[in-house]
């Protein structure tokens, strides 16, 4: 397995625009630490390209981003890329997958007898957005209180830590924001516990299964 960092950004719809964005600042610290990396974006998230790639290079690391449920793992417009029809090509390998429901069926599948790893959620994986920052999601403030943890799991892999403490730094970062939006509501500030209820559930959500240990 080669140390090469696969990443999937479909764009088609307002979460994936945003996904990919900030997907975008991952591709960045690859290139600033000379890390090895391929960026499928758009229409190539297709189960083809991927299948190909993943069988001709062997990249240890997987960040898919998109939309998902407990049994697939979709890529440009909700086109299926994983599913068990095609899940072997994921074994012991480290994964992110930063979708609804990732971790509450698929991704106890993908490690199955393997010693691979796997960080998802067991629930929707959710974020509000300023739409006054639609056209620019790198500047939505509010956003970025939910997708920079997130980010943080794949930073701090390319950084060598293990699957555990990548999970642990994240929902480190998750609770510093979560104690900004209390802010926020003791403020009376508009959905701001709404905003906070989103980003629990994140936390919550977020699982790692498999080996834990595993490091980039």
């Amino acid at each position: 397995m080669n140390e090469i960092l696969l990443i999937t950004r479909p764009k088609y719809d307002d979460g994936t625009e945003y996904l990919s964005a900030y997907a975008s600042l991952i591709i960045k610290e690859a290139q600033k630490s000379d890390v090895k990396f391929k960026d499928f974006e758009g229409s190539h998230v297709n189960k083809s390209e991927i299948e190909k790639y993943l069988q001709s290079k062997n990249p240890k690391l997987l960040f898919l981003n998109g939309h998902g449920n407990g049994d697939e793992i979709f890529g440009h417009k909700d086109e299926i890329i994983f599913s068990v029809s095609n899940i072997n090509l994921l074994k012991d390998r480290l994964i992110y997958v930063r979708a609804c429901f990732s971790a509450s069926s698929f991704g106890e599948k993908v490690v199955k007898n393997n010693s691979g790893c796997f960080i998802g959620y067991i629930y929707p994986f959710s974020f509000w957005i300023d739409n006054r920052w639609s056209a620019k999601p790198l500047n939505d403030k509010v956003a970025a209180l939910y997708l920079e943890p997130s980010n943080e799991i794949v930073l701090s892999l390319l950084n060598g830590s293990s699957a555990k403490y990548a999970n642990q730094k994240s929902k480190e970062m998750m609770i510093k924001n979560m104690r900004k939006i209390l802010v926020m509501e003791q403020r009376k500030e508009p959905g701001a516990t709404l905003m906070l209820q989103i980003l629990w559930d994140n936390y919550e959500g977020q699982r790692v299964v498999g080996n834990e240990k595993l490091t980039f």
